[in-house]
């Protein structure tokens, strides 16, 4: 899926007590600028959180991909009505483990991005 966003790994920047600004990849482009107060830890977690962003992106739409195939169930699927065969349960179980792999890696994603947008990383 493409973005129009600008393209991650997205980071933050501490320019002194003052300012953080959130950069885009390699070319180190601005996507955003937060006023920290002194007094209050508030624009470091917002940076934090606004650098995350591409990573819950990605981390919900691997959730949302592996949620379709789910609900979409057997519909249209080439083991329907051929569980009982060879064929038929190979299709499932390669369908099976393409699930298995997609929940889990959104689970690493969701892991790794709640991480990131907590500061922890």
């Amino acid at each position: 899926m493409t973005s129009k966003h600008s393209p991650g790994p997205w980071s933050f920047q501490d320019h002194g007590s003052l300012i953080l600004d959130a950069r885009s990849g390699s070319s180190q482009t601005l996507v955003a600028k937060v006023e920290v107060n002194t007094y209050r830890d508030e624009g470091r977690y917002n940076a934090h959180l606004i650098a995350a962003a591409p990573e819950l992106l990605e981390a919900c739409q691997t959730f949302a991909e592996w949620l379709r195939r789910e609900e979409a169930g057997s519909d249209g699927q080439p083991w329907a009505g051929k569980r009982g065969t060879p064929e038929g349960e190979a299709a499932w179980r390669a369908w099976w483990e393409e699930n298995l792999r997609i929940c889990n890696l959104a689970q690493e994603q969701v892991r790794a991005a709640i991480t990131k947008a907590a500061g922890e990383a």
